[in-house]
């Protein structure tokens, strides 16, 4: 079979990999479907318990048939994500750093490629502090070439959290935003002593990154503290993800309009996407932004699902105030070229195309305003109250004498 590459332009190593290394970052323009995952469960967060050896799984593909070798260690992250004091020996049993010792070609795929995986923890390497991680991969020997970092969590169980997500009591927003209380309940006689200064509680919003935050102490007592009534509790409701499937590239699934086979490519063409910002709710169930790789021909996911550009077309008119953006897993949530949609003149509309692996797919389309920061929902899909949304809770604890957050209570908590 013929082999066909694409064509890919290298920037400098040292600007390239130089930048925001504590961030959910592929760096290598070869690396693709890089996952972190529950081995337990694929929809929830990557979480290990300190105390069990459940664990979790790094996958990831280069577009390449030549297999190169990648090492991986760990980096403490406080609750925001800044690097901890701590030193790796102080969090780290075993090797600091470790091969990636599992590795395959792909086969009966047009493209390419080397598939890696790696099981976090193992008989290498464990980790004995609880708290925010980056798992940083890089070329072997080679520490500053990293080609991809991704964030996971260890949890020290010391607290419950009682988490509940309703309308927005505003009645301004009741019909497009929703509220989270939440509630902080002590384990194991851990006590609350100066809980604004050593207790953060985090929310987040499905795996939206740009719309975490910290929620302010409403009341406090002994053993149980309480974070309700605030504006920061209320999230933009927004609307059930777009959801397309091309699991197979013989025939068309819901959502996809034409697959081809063109100058060596995939091509799947995805049916115009409808804004829904002045649409009422319409339920569907999702997976929350995620994807799911998965082929129609072959139970061996991994290697034999095979990669194509996806295109994604949006008619929406020409905005000078702002860019259009593919928000989901798939696009590590992040706001990048990569997954900006452009406006095509001679269409009259809005296009994106994504080179994506095999597979199940949700994701939305935000609206990010020149200079902001957080998308936004209306423009394209709408804010609706019903939405069935996930929020994830965190709850960290700086024990008096340390200079690090520890990770002390999670609850994922879905509104019906």
């Amino acid at each position: 079979m013929k082999r066909f590459f694409p064509i890919l332009i290298v920037l400098s190593v040292n600007l390239l990999y130089a930048q925001n290394v504590l961030q959910d970052r592929v760096y290598s323009p070869l690396i693709k479907t890089a996952k972190l995952e529950s081995v337990s469960s694929k929809i929830i967060l990557p979480i290990l318990n300190i105390n069990q050896s459940e664990g979790l799984l790094l996958s990831f593909d280069e577009l390449d048939e030549q297999t190169n070798r990648y090492e991986y260690t760990f980096i403490h992250c406080n609750s925001d994500w800044t690097q901890s004091s701590l030193q790796p020996s102080d969090y780290i049993e075993g090797f600091e750093t470790a091969m990636i010792e599992n590795y395959a070609n792909s086969f009966n795929t047009i493209q390419r490629f080397v598939h890696y995986e790696q099981a976090i923890p193992n008989s290498t390497t464990r980790l004995t502090k609880s708290g925010n991680y980056i798992l940083k991969v890089f070329k072997e020997g080679e520490p500053e070439q990293v080609v991809l970092t991704k964030r996971f969590y260890c949890i020290d169980k010391q607290c419950e959290t009682a988490a509940s997500v309703m309308q927005a009591r505003e009645p301004s927003l009741r019909n497009t935003h929703q509220e989270i209380d939440v509630r902080v309940l002590s384990l194991s006689g851990l006590t609350f002593d100066s809980p604004h200064q050593r207790i953060k509680v985090l929310v987040q919003q499905n795996g939206r990154e740009d719309t975490k935050r910290f929620l302010p102490l409403s009341e406090e007592r002994a053993t149980e503290l309480v974070y309700n009534f605030r504006k920061e509790n209320i999230f933009e409701g927004g609307s059930v993800f777009r959801i397309f499937d091309f699991t197979s590239l013989r025939s068309r699934s819901a959502f996809v309009e034409n697959i081809d086979y063109i100058g060596g490519e995939n091509i799947v063409r995805l049916r115009q996407e409808e804004p829904r910002g002045r649409s009422p709710f319409v339920s569907r169930s999702d997976i929350k932004g995620q994807y799911y790789v998965r082929n129609d021909i072959d139970d061996n996911e991994a290697l034999c699902s095979d990669y194509a550009w996806v295109y994604f077309y949006l008619p929406m008119p020409l905005d000078l105030e702002g860019n259009f953006y593919a928000i989901g897993e798939m696009s590590e949530w992040r706001y990048s070229r990569q997954n900006m949609f452009t406006f095509d003149n001679r269409l009259n509309q809005y296009v994106l195309k994504m080179l994506l692996k095999q597979g199940y797919y949700n994701y939305q389309i935000l609206y990010l305003p020149h200079g902001d920061t957080a998308g936004q929902y209306q423009k394209v899909e709408g804010n609706h109250s019903e939405t069935p949304n996930r929020y994830n809770v965190f709850v960290y604890y700086r024990e008096p004498g340390n200079d690090y957050d520890s990770f002390i209570g999670y609850q994922s908590v879905e509104y019906h």
